[in-house]
């Protein structure tokens, strides 16, 4: 298969988080031997979503340009997870004319994602040691780039506008299939700390499901909170209606379902009539959020982690001066606070020593992040831990993980 050709196949099992720890792009474009399969499958995943980044012409382009044309088309199918049917008409091009942009859209990807790789494969050959996908050329570079990159959400979704473009999506199968959809979402729905396109993806996907195998019949969309747990089930009426499929494809299917489900903190659970699947029940956290004090007087860096930060559901306080610090770690009490050493008016070491003399403030762990290599000074004033910048998401996440 050439690279073009691999990089078409993992764009169309982008959500398939199962498929894509066996696909040949992942010893390519994921290097780090450090990673599981299943974390470097989760990697390869942003890296294409990223891909779709670069496509972007910026704001200058006339809309409906070539350039801005192909990444839209890019962003519907495979962010949005529209068909191709939608995205021609979201585009009012024909669906010939959407074949040919989206070829001429993969092609300048796998342009990129080669470049990308051919790179790496010469820092190796040279000797070089490899760097982490989120390495960057300068510290400067690193945190521009990653705070300009597409945010994955991370704020509060409401379940029943996802709901709603889900429906609009299969509207045309629906009807083929001789099917209605009966929807029965209470008002007071709570949001869910779940980014948008991961619900989207997955409600998308059980529906999908259920159309491909159920004719002339209800399907029915309930939901319910309990235990701050939100049930979203998807259930056919009559439960005869669906067809059974083979035991090997339904469990290919549900571990795909859960696989992409706990992203999200998020389970997909099959609703069985003897042993055919009629239905999901899909299980969304709703529970409060940690917050994590993110003090720092550079803006590039306080986008930067709340970028990696809400994607995780941790909610994100900022200060950007030491008593914006002290007055928001008093009142909010967070899970933890990083902290930045170069700060104006009072530096972060002032600021530490206030922290750790404070009855109110002493026992949240804080987690210094500086360019300045004073790892053994920070520990010895109090500081839970240090990550030097420019810090990547995994080591952050790690740390606050360590921490609970």
């Amino acid at each position: 298969m050439q690279f073009s050709e691999q990089v078409e196949n993992a764009y169309e099992h982008l959500y398939d988080l199962v498929y894509l720890r066996t696909h040949p792009l992942l010893d390519l474009l994921v290097r780090d031997s450090g990673l599981s399969r299943k974390d470097r499958a989760w990697r390869l995943h942003h890296i294409l979503l990223e891909a779709i980044d670069e496509l972007d012409p910026g704001p200058q382009a006339p809309v409906f340009s070539p350039e801005w044309r192909r990444h839209r088309l890019m962003v519907l199918r495979y962010v949005d997870g529209l068909d191709p049917q939608s995205v021609a008409d979201q585009l009012a091009i024909g669906r010939r004319h959407y074949y040919r942009e989206q070829a001429v859209a993969m092609e300048a990807i796998a342009r990129v994602l080669w470049d990308r790789y051919a790179e790496q494969a010469t820092e190796t050959a040279q000797g070089a040691e490899p760097e982490a996908d989120t390495a960057p050329l300068s510290r400067l570079e690193l945190l521009r780039l990653e705070a300009a990159r597409s945010a994955q959400g991370g704020r509060y979704t409401s379940p029943a506008e996802v709901v709603e473009g889900v429906l609009a999506v299969w509207q045309d199968r629906l009807r083929e299939r001789a099917l209605e959809v009966e929807v029965a979402l209470p008002q007071d729905l709570p949001q869910v700390p779940v980014q948008r396109n991961l619900l989207r993806q997955i409600l998308l996907g059980m529906l999908g499901y259920l159309v491909e195998r159920t004719t002339q019949a209800t399907i029915r969309l309930a939901a319910e909170v309990e235990a701050a747990v939100l049930h979203l089930s998807l259930t056919s009426v009559p439960e005869s209606a669906v067809q059974a499929a083979p035991q090997a494809e339904v469990q290919e299917r549900l571990s795909a379902f859960d696989e992409v489900a706990s992203l999200a903190r998020a389970r997909v659970l099959p609703i069985l009539s003897g042993k055919v699947v009629v239905g999901f029940d899909l299980q969304l956290p709703t529970g409060s959020q940690r917050t994590v004090l993110v003090v720092d007087d550079n803006e590039d860096v306080l986008e930067l982690f709340q970028r990696y930060l809400v994607a995780h559901q941790y909610q994100v306080a900022v200060a950007r001066t030491a008593g914006e610090a002290l007055d928001l770690a008093r009142r909010v009490k967070p899970h933890a606070i990083t902290l930045d050493l170069m700060m104006p008016e009072q530096d972060g070491w002032d600021l530490l020593r206030q922290l750790m003399d404070s009855p109110d403030t002493r026992d949240i762990p804080v987690i210094v992040c500086s360019v300045l290599r004073q790892k053994e000074a920070a520990l010895s004033l109090g500081a839970t831990a240090f990550l030097p910048k420019p810090v990547t998401e995994e080591a952050l996440l790690a740390m606050l993980e360590a921490l609970q």
